[in-house]
């Protein structure tokens, strides 16, 4: 037996052996990616274009759960018969991963569909997270899926962006639990995670996806860096995916400062970087810096990306580069090592084979949609509440509004029904947002000759009476158990329901049913907002805002029926914030749902009926208008709306803005409840602490009201004492607890000065002496305790030894 095949030997002298036994073209086909259309037609594999196309073996196939958006036991089949060519047919039997994104669930037929990460942050729970990446790494494993392109781990400063949905937030410590128990609970099950984007792609110019990053070293690895780093020391990260932006000048993937010095040196990643889905074109064709397709692949291997995704034709071409003296054969086998490594980590050498005969059994089932239930449940954010929620059972309901019978639009993009969107809307010629596919679309039709795009290719990788199955969205999201918030409710109240106009159209014929459908109610029910996804959307990937308003006329239909006089609650879905400066002021209610998945209409009954109390936060800031933005809680003092600088000095310096207030709207930690919460009795272990040394802060929390609820206590530090400037706080802990009425316990929080560190004027990353402020609050704005204590001592460095995690108890 080889080395390499031998499971006793250690991983890296298995990699070493394989990587000696290796030709140059079997190498660079490690280095290369491919679409699954490249050898499926009519829904089966033609194992003839497998031997011409990929005779030295393979990395990867992306996007390759759309094989299975017809019958999960035909995508396990598939998969099965394609390792068995790269295991049993290629030279040295190495088998291929098989890629998809796993975002919020395995995204084809069987698989359990979860809320958007947006929810999954707001719950303030991220246990939440490995339970679900758990169950999305079980299902995809049993299909035969290896590699899940998630989570997504950008830290958001710009709600505008369109990806804000996939996302956990604007905090690096928040986005930093998630993303750690996300990468755990989905590699436990053999499936490598790719967090992305690496790096600074989430700050956006203008809010604009792929658009430049301005900031120095400090932000980006203070912030931006910190949840990656996080992920790859407390969970052992295989991947990370370059971002498609540039940072100075260059493209990530051709930037050696940020892959070289920054991923590299200083954060000792060891796993794979992979470009994001046509990255490598995209070099050639919107930035312009390459004069070929095949130069912009050379780049960007020299610069120290691994990896090229979805199609490695650039790559493909690099064994040219080595023979004429250009690229150093190392600089492959670097690459080629961190392939391999993931490969036999995760097991594919082992257990390249998925198991058929008990696919169905491991996907979608009771158990696993209520989770689904549950984290949409701890989601909901309610935003304001006078009295109006829960509803009384005697009331009459008006609901109104192009969310309140729809189920497809509380499911967020990146899932099984938005790609199915995308597929026949590719196929038909329409422009989608889909990078990656979207430019190698173009990049077909660009060739002279009528070539088939990626999405057409992909559509007719099924047969006429595959495809025909695919057209009944609503069926299938039944079939799921998915219910609209209009059946819900019907079965609790009286109902009047009224659509009264379309998301992002214009008519207002609508209205007038939907005011008559008020003037017959107790109170209305506005189910409003945006949709996700990749086709005739108001958020998603390239689909951003210029705007935080309400889309189409929904602003109009919302103030018309408001005239009648009744009470208004506010239900605000969608794949990003809105500026409701008008409904604050005018509706009694405003619960913040965003896209909580299939099972949104009955937990947004259950909020609404007082079934389930509110308990989500909110994990972004939400500015009164585009104006405010970037606006986000933990700036930098001496800038932003809460600067910390002396009255006099702001005065003058910055007083602020002449047409309307600094602050946000909502701040970041914001949420109500039906009871109320007291927390006191602050206490900390020392008044002065060694800068290396650990502290205890604690402190009670009583549900002071008269029905159970959630609450998530937040702990915040800042210290100012520093040579550079500091955050005015930062979150440093939390946790969410439930109380019954008159319940109290104890939040305990066990803080290492480690994770306090951060770049002095030396740059030097370290926790320095001085005066640190513990601020203990229910959001980051109402701080209900605090206390100081001193840091003593010398500055201690903490580069190569944060810590990542506050701990709490509960006592």
């Amino acid at each position: 037996m080889e080395l390499y095949k031998d499971p006793k030997q250690p991983i890296e002298a298995r990699v070493e052996d394989l990587l000696s036994r290796m030709t140059l073209e079997e190498k660079v086909a490690q280095l290369c990616g491919d679409l699954p259309a490249s050898f499926i037609e009519e829904g089966k594999v033609n194992t003839e274009l497998l031997k011409e196309k990929f005779p030295d073996g393979h990395g990867r196939f992306t996007q390759y759960s759309i094989v299975g958006l017809v019958n999960p036991e035909q995508i396990a089949k598939i998969s099965n018969t394609v390792q068995r060519y790269f295991v049993e047919e290629t030279r040295l039997g190495i088998p291929v991963a098989l890629q998809t994104e796993n975002l919020c669930g395995y995204p084809a037929a069987g698989g359990t569909l979860f809320p958007a990460m947006i929810n999954m942050g707001c719950t303030w729970e991220p246990e939440l997270a490995e339970k679900m990446s758990k169950i999305i790494g079980e299902e995809s494993r049993s299909v035969g899926i290896t590699s899940a392109m998630s989570p997504v781990i950008d830290v958001v400063q710009d709600p505008r962006w369109g990806r804000t949905y996939e996302t956990f937030g604007e905090d690096p410590y928040l986005i930093s639990q998630f993303g750690n128990h996300y990468v755990k609970g989905m590699q436990e099950q053999g499936v490598s995670c790719i967090a992305k984007h690496f790096l600074g792609y989430s700050s956006t110019q203008g809010g604009l996806n792929t658009s430049a990053c301005r900031m120095g070293k400090r932000e980006l690895y203070e912030i931006f860096a910190t949840p990656f780093e996080a992920a790859d020391k407390l969970a052992g990260l295989d991947a990370m995916m370059a971002n498609y932006g540039e940072i100075d000048g260059l493209p990530v993937i051709d930037n050696k400062e940020i892959i070289g010095t920054l991923l590299r040196d200083t954060m000792g990643f060891k796993g794979v970087l992979t470009s994001d889905g046509a990255a490598v074109l995209k070099t050639l064709n919107y930035f312009k810096i390459a004069k070929t397709y095949e130069e912009a692949g050379l780049l960007a291997k020299k610069a120290g990306t691994d990896t090229e995704i979805p199609v490695g034709a650039a790559f493909r071409q690099l064994p040219k580069y080595v023979r004429s003296g250009e690229l150093e054969e190392e600089c492959i086998n670097e690459s080629v090592r961190r392939v391999l490594t993931v490969k036999f980590k995760r097991g594919l050498f082992e257990n390249p084979y998925c198991d058929e005969a008990k696919v169905l059994e491991a996907l979608n089932n009771a158990e696993k949609r209520a989770l689904s239930e549950k984290i949409a449940a701890k989601s909901l954010v309610l935003l304001k509440n006078e009295d109006i929620l829960p509803l009384k059972k005697e009331m009459k309901v008006a609901l109104v509004g192009p969310h309140a019978d729809s189920l497809r639009y509380p499911v967020s993009g990146y899932t099984y029904p938005a790609y199915i969107e995308m597929m026949k809307a590719g196929a038909n010629g329409e422009t989608t947002g889909f990078n990656g596919l979207a430019d190698e679309q173009e990049k077909a039709k660009s060739g002279g000759k009528k070539v088939n795009g990626p999405f057409a290719a992909m559509f007719e990788m099924f047969s006429k009476e595959e495809q025909d199955a695919m057209n009944d969205m609503n069926t299938v999201l039944k079939e799921m158990g998915t219910r609209s918030l209009r059946e819900v409710l019907a079965e609790r109240f009286l109902v009047s329901y009224a659509q009264g106009c379309s998301i992002m159209g214009k008519e207002t014929d609508g209205f007038a049913q939907a005011v008559v459908a008020a003037q017959q109610s107790d109170v209305v029910v506005m189910a409003c907002g945006g949709n996700s996804g990749w086709i005739n959307v108001t958020g998603g990937e390239g689909k951003d805002r210029q705007y935080l308003d309400l889309p189409g006329v929904q602003q109009q239909l919302l103030e018309a029926v408001a005239a009648v006089g009744k009470p208004i609650v506010l239900v605000l879905y969608g794949p990003g914030v809105f500026a409701v400066n008008w409904a604050q002021e005018n509706c009694g209610a405003i619960l913040q749902a965003f896209m909580p998945g299939p099972f949104a209409g009955k937990v947004i009954a259950d909020a609404l009926d007082g079934t389930v109390n509110p308990g989500g936060k909110m994990t972004m800031s939400v500015p009164r208008n585009t104006g405010q933005i970037p606006i986000y809680y933990n700036h930098r003092v001496g800038s932003g709306y809460n600067s910390g600088a002396d009255t006099a000095a702001a005065s003058i310096f910055s007083g602020g803005y002449v047409d309307g207030p600094a602050d946000p709207l909502y701040c970041f930690g914001h949420g109500l409840s039906y009871t109320t919460f007291e927390l006191a009795d602050m206490l900390v272990s020392a008044t002065e602490l060694p800068t290396d040394g650990k502290l205890e802060i604690s402190c009670k929390v009583k549900n002071t009201g008269n029905v159970t609820g959630d609450e998530t206590v937040q702990l915040y530090t800042s210290f100012t004492e520093a040579h550079v400037t500091r955050p005015n706080k930062q979150l440093t802990g939390f946790r969410r607890i439930t109380l019954q009425p008159g319940e109290e316990k104890t939040v305990v929080f066990h803080l290492d000065m480690a994770q306090l560190g951060y770049y002095n004027e030396f740059i030097e990353f370290v926790v320095e002496p001085g005066t640190m402020n513990l601020m203990l609050g229910t959001n980051s704005r109402d701080i209900m305790l605090s206390q100081s204590i001193c840091l003593i001592g010398k500055s201690t460095n903490v580069m190569g030894r944060r810590s990542y995690v506050c701990p709490t108890e509960l006592r």
